[in-house]
């Protein structure tokens, strides 16, 4: 009876889908119908970045035995937390390369990391459905705890207590008291730390939803934040309000990542087919594209390789994806920088429209696949993680 029910409500998600996406390109030729000019017109006589602001290879973080999985900063510039295939979390010096904790995960198969605002806490997610958060080791304390300050959250609604129905594909702290988790079960949800409990869902999405952006304290409203999934869409939502903002359909296909830009105004995304692209909510209409094919001929994919994944489901975007693994952009939103499958790590000149260089690859560099890349709070740090296992720390 159940699977009765199922199927015409799946048939009519996919014509529901199908007309978005007709609506979608009726939409951007109108939009592109009124546009006068383009954001690398306007910028054309901007000076170019100067090749002493290239950045240069500071320190490598060695320990991990596996592929790591995320990477993130906290508020200091000066820790960063690492969320690995092997089983664990480590917390690092990035300045001295020295590893502050090591903490064991109840599963090896973790997606996403997290810093809390404070650094006392860190979290870790992945496809167990499970969301963990543990207590950043004191360091005038010199006893070790491992796992007795770890909390997980569990939706005590179901009928097997975890986060979330499907994968936890990301997670991102609101405040050392709120949480948001994202999962392949097209819901994002709102956890109280303080009572162990859910506070809200938010539901909008038609497919799994693959990456969460939290907008800093400095812009925008702090109660604000950016979801962006397998249905094409990126969301604007309002922490106080179960319905989103705003909903931007940027793309066909999968959209791996999403980062607000620092005017607070507008947003990058990237996607399956290799392509970035910036949207403004003031005009609600698509600013610019980085298309790699505009750029480079398609390589031989990485993913035929032996020992390479196979499933091109949602679940394995982030690890799997021939197009945009991981962004991040510099603090002055000058520059973006990309990870791909098949090229490393690029740095984009927004305004110019133009790769400035190569990050993470040639001799010294990363021996395999750039997974993720994550620019420091206070602009100076960027790191990179790998397939081999190795976090590198970049600067000027």
């Amino acid at each position: 009876m159940m699977s009765s029910v199922a199927e015409p409500m799946s048939s009519k998600l996919v014509v529901a889908k199908q007309t978005c996406q007709v609506l979608y390109s009726e939409l951007q030729k109108s939009n592109v119908s009124v546009q006068d000019t383009t954001l690398k017109q306007v910028s054309a006589n901007l000076p170019q970045i100067p090749p002493k602001r290239y950045l240069r290879q500071y320190n490598t973080l060695k320990g991990h035995q596996d592929k790591i999985a995320q990477i993130k900063w906290s508020t200091d510039s000066v820790k960063l937390v690492s969320a690995c295939q092997d089983g664990f979390m480590i917390i690092w010096d990035a300045v001295s390369g020295l590893k502050l904790q090591a903490i064991p995960l109840d599963s090896p198969w973790v997606l996403s990391c997290a810093f809390a605002p404070s650094g006392r806490f860190v979290a870790s997610a992945g496809l167990d459905n499970r969301c963990t958060i543990y207590k950043v080791d004191d360091p005038s304390d010199h006893y070790v705890r491992p796992r007795s300050n770890a909390m997980e959250l569990r939706d005590k609604g179901r009928k097997i207590p975890r986060a979330h129905a499907a994968y936890v594909s990301a997670c991102e702290f609101i405040s050392d008291d709120q949480i948001i988790t994202a999962s392949g079960d097209m819901t994002i949800a709102l956890w109280d730390m303080e009572k162990h409990t859910k506070t809200r869902d938010f539901l909008d999405h038609c497919g799994d939803v693959l990456s969460l952006s939290v907008s800093p304290k400095e812009r925008m409203s702090p109660q604000t934040f950016l979801s962006a999934g397998a249905d094409g869409a990126v969301k604007l939502w309002d922490l106080r309000v179960k319905a989103p903002q705003t909903s931007c359909q940027m793309s066909r296909v999968d959209i791996n990542c999403v980062s607000s830009l620092p005017n607070g105004y507008s947003f990058i995304s990237g996607d399956d087919d290799g392509i970035c692209k910036i949207y403004d909510f003031r005009s609600l209409c698509e600013l610019e594209q980085y298309n790699l094919r505009e750029q480079f001929e398609p390589p031989q994919s990485s993913r035929d390789g032996p020992g390479s994944p196979t499933s091109s489901r949602s679940m394995w975007s982030q690890f799997d994806a021939p197009g945009v693994i991981s962004l991040d952009l510099s603090k002055s939103g000058r520059i973006l920088y990309a990870c791909y499958a098949d090229y490393g790590c690029l740095a984009w000149d927004i305004f110019r429209k133009e790769i400035v260089e190569s990050i993470g690859v040639g001799n010294g560099s990363h021996k395999s696949r750039i997974s993720q890349v994550a620019i420091s709070p206070d602009g100076q740090g960027l790191a990179t993680a790998s397939w081999d296992s190795t976090i590198k720390i970049w600067s000027t």
